[in-house]
């Protein structure tokens, strides 16, 4: 082995940065840290490691999220659902009802025809106002009696408002969880790996241990394979 291959960092994508950094923790883990003395650098990598991955996998959120899309589609199924309704009973042969219709649904697309395409925070301001309005004004509200929507309108408000506490109870924990970005994290991450190879190449030099010389060599190993990696993306991007 001549020249230390030094990573190509600049060049890792961030999912390569992060793996590099796991099989480097991986290869140190499997002698014994304590007795070489790296105890200290290898819990500066790991640290730096698993916030790499937290920024990179943010799961945290993931079930939050979950519920609050499996809500939208549920409101948005119950909005539409209604909106047809009313325009099948526009062609009701009680001339009551019809006018019942034309009421609810001049008052329904005054929010928008499409109330159910509009961002998270639009839609569900529009379906509160407007639901609010159907059941405190009376003309509205006999209408809705009429038609026999009262079931549909107490179900949209029962979801509507649900995923309104949901979104703001996901905005609460994301801004309480918040991580530093990941390219803000590689900075810390590569002088901790510096320090760790730094450190095993110094015991080399003052320490007969022969497990020091291994794991530089199988360090200084894997660092060129991802270089590799690298070096062949670039071949097959120029030749594009």
């Amino acid at each position: 082995m001549s020249k230390f291959k030094e990573p190509m960092f600049r060049d890792y994508r961030n999912s390569e940065f992060l793996q590099f950094m796991k099989n480097v923790l991986e290869l140190v883990n499997n002698t014994d840290v304590s007795l070489l003395g790296l105890t200290e650098q290898q819990q500066a990598l790991l640290v730096s490691t698993e916030a790499l991955a937290m920024a990179f996998e943010p799961e945290q959120f993931q079930k939050n999220a979950e519920v609050l899309e499996s809500l939208d589609a549920e409101r948005d199924s119950l909005y539409v659902g209604i909106k047809h309704l009313l325009k099948g009973h526009g062609y009701h042969f009680n001339p009551t009802k019809q006018e019942a219709v034309k009421r609810l649904l001049f008052h329904l697309q005054s929010y928008g025809k499409e109330v159910n395409r509009m961002n998270y925070q639009a839609q569900t301001a529009n379906i509160t106002h407007m639901l609010s309005e159907w059941q405190s004004e009376t003309i509205l509200q006999e209408a809705v009696v009429l038609l026999d929507l009262s079931e549909w309108v107490s179900t949209l408000q029962e979801v509507n408002t649900a995923f309104g506490n949901q979104y703001v109870a996901r905005a609460s924990e994301i801004s309480a969880n918040a991580t530093p970005s990941f390219s803000s994290l590689r900075t810390a991450t590569k002088a901790a790996y510096r320090a760790l190879v730094a450190r095993i190449k110094a015991f080399m030099v003052l320490n007969s241990n022969v497990v020091y010389t291994q794991l530089y060599r199988q360090i200084y190993e894997l660092a060129r394979l991802y270089n590799q990696v690298v070096k062949v993306r670039s071949k097959a991007l120029r030749r594009k």
